[in-house]
């Protein structure tokens, strides 16, 4: 329950900083009005390819910082460690497989912000885009599995990951079912930025020779059952769903 409830926060955290507090900052400092928010889709009345930017950008700055924070934790608090390794995974994935796929599609935030800023990309940006997106994606592959591989056994470690993408993918979903605009495009994003961009955590932690890292003194059955955190885990779950998840503006 305490994974499960660490991986909630998790992918809230993520959605947070990159539609609220990226786009959304953005746009207010703009002078723009947010005419839309929920967790996938967002819209202001002033068009800007720095409001495209900013989801993307708050996003991996966020990853980073959660990145470097995870590493000086202290092995007496695993589900900081958890959380924090689950934010960096996420933020990761979610720029990489974005970038990927906005450069081969030609659509998306980081397609229409190169666009503002420089001009359409040529065939060359596309490709070398794509190969930037790539590697921030394995990043975060190489950069989860060590982090799960230092909480836990590998196959305590595997059952962690398994559950905490089965609680994030299950609450991005749930969430973005309440939007009063109905389905569509916004439910799919909604899976593709965390569950699809997620599946990778099924497989983890990889045994190969770069990607294990020597198991501290902990385990996952370090993280035992915390009211606290599953407490504060509903509360901002319910406040997030509430929230984006129905969809703040105008449809």
């Amino acid at each position: 329950m305490t994974v499960a409830a660490l991986a909630v926060l998790a992918a809230v955290t993520v959605t947070v900083a990159h539609e609220s507090v990226g786009h959304g900052s953005v746009c207010l400092a703009l002078g723009g009005r947010v005419t839309l928010l929920t967790t996938s889709l967002f819209r202001c009345d002033v068009p800007s390819f720095l409001i495209d930017l900013g989801g993307p950008l708050t996003n991996l700055g966020l990853a980073l910082v959660a990145a470097l924070a995870s590493r000086v934790t202290g092995p007496g608090r695993p589900a900081v460690t958890l959380y924090l390794v689950l934010i960096a995974a996420m933020g990761a994935f979610w720029d990489g497989g974005y970038l990927v796929q906005a450069m081969l599609t030609r659509d998306g935030d980081l397609y229409f912000a190169w666009a503002g800023l420089i001009g359409e990309p040529s065939g060359l940006v596309r490709g070398v885009g794509a190969l930037v997106g790539a590697a921030i994606y394995l990043a975060g592959v190489g950069f989860a599995s060590r982090g799960l591989s230092r909480l836990a056994e590998p196959a305590e470690a595997r059952r962690t990951a398994r559950i905490a993408w089965l609680a994030a993918t299950v609450a991005t979903v749930g969430a973005a079912l309440l939007y009063r605009g109905g389905p569509g495009a916004g439910l799919l994003d909604a899976f593709m930025e965390i569950g699809a961009a997620s599946l990778p955590l099924l497989l983890m932690p990889l045994t190969l020779p770069l990607l294990t890292t020597p198991r501290a003194p902990v385990t996952a059955r370090s993280i035992r059952r915390n009211p606290a955190i599953i407490g504060m885990a509903v509360v901002l779950f319910a406040a997030f769903a509430l929230t984006m998840g129905r969809g703040l503006g105008g449809l």
